[in-house]
């Protein structure tokens, strides 16, 4: 039976974390993150491996003043530098967008909000002014988006998502961990959840687990350590154990047939430990023949599995 995998990276930069006051795991300009979504571009290219980057939509913005028309929440954009991106590279990102784009493995540019808002804590109207500035902006690239990815996993009404022409979203699941032990070893060894996906109002829901898969919590994330409780065991043993995962969870969806989708933002793979995984992980995909896996973005997900829009 043939396995399908998707994997998704949220680029989100300082607008991941804009409402909150820690951004330790980023580089100060955004120059770590881009240095490492080329490195992943270059390397997916080579292994023939599509990805979906789901992306923040003011990272589109060349420059703007701070301002932006909604009813948003009191003090949703103080952060906003108000510049462009020559000034603060964690807030306008149109380069990120055009390094994937111009790219040659049939990646997709999906979307992740205009502005990072937390769907289902803000009104419809608000989640649909987000839809519609990123498809403007999406739009001036020569590009639509098909697929979305909600902020912190607060996910919206697909109702809302199918009229502004969302046709699959990425939403997450709890695997529940009775004890502290069970979930070391879910969040290490796996193995990996199974949700088959499913149509709801009209709009194709792809599941992923809560925390980030495609890399590994027992790694560095970016420029942030790792919880002090991990470092008991030795660093090549946590490569070795994410590598074995990644590779585990594969062989159950070609074993069962049920797709499987691993994710992680830019952030979390920026670094050479995750990197040394990833990039294994990659070549791994590349040898697996095509009659046994389907490497899958979002839009070509729906596209097999959703009635022509």
């Amino acid at each position: 039976m043939a396995g399908t995998v998707t994997i998704s990276i949220e680029i989100e930069l300082g607008w991941g974390v804009h409402d909150l006051p820690k951004r330790s795991h980023l580089s100060d300009d955004g120059r770590r993150e881009r240095q490492y979504l080329r490195k992943l571009l270059s390397k997916a290219d080579e292994c023939g491996v599509p990805i979906t980057f789901d992306i923040v939509g003011h990272l589109l913005l060349e420059s703007c003043d701070g301002s932006h028309a909604g009813a948003y929440p009191t003090g949703w954009f103080d952060a906003d530098p108000g510049t462009d991106g020559e000034a603060d590279g964690l807030f306008y990102g149109p380069d990120m967008a055009e390094a994937v784009l111009d790219a040659d493995g049939g990646h997709e540019l999906s979307t992740h909000t205009f502005s990072h808002v937390l769907c289902d804590r803000v009104s419809d109207d608000l989640v649909e002014t987000e839809l519609r500035r990123s498809a403007e902006l999406h739009a001036e690239l020569g590009e639509s988006f098909s697929s979305f990815v909600p902020p912190r996993h607060y996910r919206p009404d697909n109702e809302v998502l199918r009229r502004n022409g969302v046709r699959v979203a990425r939403y997450a699941k709890v695997k529940e961990s009775p004890t502290v032990a069970h979930r070391f070893k879910q969040l290490t060894l796996g193995p990996h959840p199974e949700w088959e996906p499913r149509v709801e109002d009209g709009v194709l829901e792809t599941y992923c687990t809560t925390y980030p898969s495609l890399t590994a919590r027992t790694l560095p994330a970016g420029g942030a350590d790792v919880f002090p409780g991990y470092r008991a065991f030795p660093l090549a043993a946590r490569k070795l154990a994410h590598g074995r995962y990644l590779r585990r969870a594969t062989g159950r969806s070609i074993e069962s047939g049920t797709p499987l989708h691993l994710w992680c933002h830019l952030y979390d793979l920026s670094n050479e430990h995750q990197w040394e995984v990833l990039e294994g992980y990659l070549e791994f995909l590349a040898d697996v023949p095509d009659d046994a896996l389907s490497v899958e973005t979002m839009e070509s997900l729906a596209e097999t599995r959703l009635e022509p829009a």
